[in-house]
């Protein structure tokens, strides 16, 4: 009976707080309305849990400190959540230019497939996958700075509800971004959510808490304020134990909250690692130029209290309705934007490009990205491990450079504006069921006991990351699937084919817009100018053997006959390859063409001036000849 009431309790009180909070909250508040002084606001503050009780030490609390309902006292929360990031379930947000996705990768099954719950084309959403929100969390939520799906109730699996009642919710966690303390951890709030320890890891990255115990590992029937039941006594449930230091005689904590958060702060979602043979050593490589200068993320990637954050591409500012982004792209900075009154160019310094000698069809048709960013193109693509994709910071993930997914760069491909640009790309690899042209992926789950069951006839087909799967094995898994379901034509997507059996039962293979790669345009690092393409030539791009155009992409793909195959630059140019080398053949000639222009500009210059002193003598003797 006292624990349905602790249960009614719980249930209540937060009910009780939110709609106290949402009555009694103001159009603004004090934290966010700047009276002008560019002097630094100190946050020496109270903490409070998830039911806005102040954290007190004396007595002895047993709940983590909420940063949403620490930091909503003075900031408006409601609207923070609606930023960039944390809206992607919103489907109301228009998803802007395609983006890095999450990246399921199931080895087993021979699947890694892109999701999003912004509607980018190629992607899926993680429910297609049998991702719940709380099971997308566990899975991605090491890199989530919260909210989102990590705090809509409507957007929670009724399934997962007990569970969602032992872990907490995800809240927003402002420390992500604004915590510039030495000790915040990000990491060790990865590890947390992982540990499906939502509630508690915003006050386990803080630096001045520490967290035990794993709600994992706790039963559904669970209760803070319960005993651990002896099926699992064995298991330690989450605790938070406080550092009485950072506490102040008034019981405040001391927060380092800047107004321009280190760029190292948003480089632990943020980094990407380029397997390049050449440079081995992380010392070997270079940072981006903007950050050597002493620049910060934030400097261009600004937004305003609705954390609307700019994301800095051509016509951003017109999809999002804010002018002021266009002058916080790469043109906008460097160069200026046209018929405006006063003139923007030139921020932080920014150096104005002369690009001396280059045709001005360049501009129309490349990024500037083209030439100045990511790694310097080579005669074969090269891999790339991101944050998201690889859990790059997490202790014990994977650090192989040859760890799944496989993403490739940098790949120039056309993008929806009719510019080219440098892109990541990955090519999917999925199970599927047809209907008409629509391709729905099937749960790993189904699909991992037929490969495995294959695999474990020969062992040695498990020696590299992917389990190799020849045709007799996919013509053999189709054939399973198909008995699971006859309404529709099982298929397998892999190395940009659909595999999938034909009317006489035999193994095909064709195009299909589910098998396309998936590629994101990548902005950094930027090189600069001594370093871009083209700094030493036309021929950076436009020799019969330039990356640009002739470089290979690696296909990355368990079917053993594609696993050693590469497509051509051109084929993501919308360009023939023949084409493209005629253009460049033309080069090679090109010296010996302006010689013979320069000959024959010097040879009409010279006729001209032969005929205009033979003009001038006769003129002359014309009128000497007058005068006599």
């Amino acid at each position: 009976m006292m624990t349905e009431r602790k249960n009614i309790v719980r249930i209540l009180i937060p009910l009780f707080m939110a709609l106290g909070t949402v009555a009694g909250q103001t159009s603004t508040t004090i934290g966010d309305v700047a009276d002008g002084n560019r002097a630094l606001p100190v946050h020496l503050i109270k903490l409070c849990d998830e039911f806005d009780h102040v954290i007190n030490l004396d007595e002895k609390p047993v709940m983590p400190f909420s940063a949403k309902q620490t930091c909503r006292k003075c900031h408006d929360y409601e609207k923070i959540r609606a930023g960039w990031h944390f809206n992607a379930a919103d489907s109301s947000v228009h998803p802007g230019r395609a983006g890095e996705p999450w990246i399921f990768v199931d080895r087993q099954a021979a699947v890694q497939i892109p999701l999003s719950y912004r509607k980018w084309n190629g992607t899926y959403n993680p429910a297609a996958l049998g991702l719940s929100t709380f099971k997308f969390l566990t899975t991605f939520g090491r890199h989530l700075p919260g909210g989102g799906v990590g705090e809509n109730e409507t957007l929670q699996d009724l399934n997962d509800y007990m569970r969602w009642q032992v872990s907490g919710s995800l809240d927003v966690n402002c420390q992500s971004c604004h915590n510039a303390d030495p000790a915040q951890n990000q990491a060790e709030y990865g590890v947390q959510v992982l540990r499906q320890n939502f509630r508690w890891a915003a006050a386990a990255s803080s630096g001045f808490t520490t967290v035990q115990g794993t709600a994992g590992e706790m039963p559904d029937s669970y209760d803070l304020y319960s005993a651990v039941p002896p099926e699992k006594s064995n298991f330690l449930p989450p605790t938070v134990t406080y550092n009485s230091s950072r506490f102040d005689v008034t019981g405040k904590v001391l927060f380092n909250v800047p107004r321009k958060m280190p760029h190292t702060q948003c480089s632990f979602c943020h980094s990407s690692k380029v397997i390049d043979p050449s440079q081995p050593e992380r010392w070997e490589g270079e940072e981006d130029v903007h950050l050597a200068a002493g620049m910060v993320c934030v400097d261009c990637h600004r937004n305003g209290l609705d954390h609307q954050m700019v994301r800095g591409y051509e016509g951003e500012a017109e999809l999002n309705g804010k002018p002021a982004a266009a002058f916080l792209t790469c043109k906008g900075c460097h160069i200026g934007i046209d018929d405006t009154s006063i003139p923007r160019q030139g921020k932080k310094g920014a150096p104005r490009p002369q690009h001396l000698g280059i045709p001005p069809v360049h501009f129309e048709r490349l990024a500037c990205t083209a030439c100045h960013s990511g790694p310097w193109p080579a005669s074969a693509t090269v891999r790339v491990k991101t944050s998201r994709a690889h859990a790059l910071g997490i202790p014990k993930a994977d650090k192989a450079d040859d760890a799944l997914p496989q993403i490739v760069a940098p790949v120039f491909a056309k993008q929806a504006n009719g510019t080219y640009a440098p892109h990541n790309l990955f090519w999917p690899a999925f199970w599927g069921f047809r209907k008409d042209n629509d391709v729905t992926p099937i749960l790993p789950e189904v699909v991992r006991p037929l490969v495995m069951e294959i695999l474990s006839k020969d062992t040695t087909r498990v020696l590299s990351r992917w389990p190799i799967l020849r045709e007799s094995d996919i013509h053999g898994i189709l054939q399973c699937l198909q008995a699971l379901d006859s309404t529709r034509t099982p298929v397998y997507v892999s190395s940009g084919k659909l595999f999938s059996m034909g009317p006489d039962g035999k193994l095909e293979t064709s195009d299909h817009e589910a098998a396309t790669p998936y590629l994101w345009p990548l902005a950094h690092d930027v090189r600069p100018k001594a370093q871009s393409l083209g700094v030493r030539g036309c021929t950076d791009c436009h020799a019969t053997d330039a990356p640009f155009h002739f470089g290979t992409v690696l296909v990355a793909s368990p079917y053993v006959a594609d696993q050693d195959s590469v497509e051509r630059m051109t084929h993501f140019q919308d360009k023939a390859a023949i084409s493209a080398w005629l253009f460049s053949m033309s080069f090679l000639f090109r010296p010996g063409l302006q010689l013979i222009i320069i000959l024959c500009f010097l040879l009409m210059a010279s006729i001209v001036l032969l005929y205009t002193m033979r003009g001038l003598a006769r003129m002359i003797r014309s009128l000497a000849l007058e005068e006599e």
